[in-house]
């Protein structure tokens, strides 16, 4: 069940990192795209970023599930893997934080999409790009974390 546990894990979070920063390299070209008028770009912020937050539950939630059944410090050091789930839990809660307290009243500053955007967009979105980006960086240090090379004792033969 732990190597299940930490096959899981390792997954799960270098999955979320790839995602992540794949979703931040499409989304910046798609916003700087000059074609894109505001009205496109208020849609392509509506349709991308539910998934986003989809696949930052999915794969952060495995990646939880995952360090409950590692707590066991045959795996990896005790103290690693308490670091790690520190981590993830951090990094689920920042993801909802930013999806309830600023996400959600950015998607509805740009409902309808096209209309202008009130005075405290800018504070909003900044507030999102931080939170991401700490959010991300958190993650990735897990991922290092978690696959890190693990030291095997050395067993005697009798």
């Amino acid at each position: 069940m732990q190597s299940t546990s930490l096959v899981l894990i390792r997954f799960c979070l270098s999955a979320w990192v790839g995602a992540a920063v794949i979703f931040v390299i499409t989304g910046v070209q798609d916003v700087t795209f000059q074609p894109f008028d505001s009205l496109i770009r208020d849609q392509l912020i509506s349709l991308h970023f539910p998934v986003y937050y989809t696949m930052a539950w999915v794969l952060l939630g495995g990646t939880f599930l995952g360090c409950l059944g590692i707590r066991n410090k045959e795996l990896i050091p005790r103290h690693r893997a308490n670091l790690i789930f520190c981590l993830v839990v951090i990094v689920l809660g920042m993801s909802l934080v930013d999806y309830f307290w600023i996400y959600s009243p950015l998607e509805s500053m740009i409902t309808p999409p096209g209309n202008p955007r009130p005075a405290n967009f800018r504070v909003y979105h900044q507030a999102s790009k931080y939170i991401n980006s700490v959010n991300i960086l958190l993650s990735l240090s897990a991922a290092v974390l978690i696959n890190l090379p693990v030291k095997r004792q050395n067993q005697t033969k009798s």
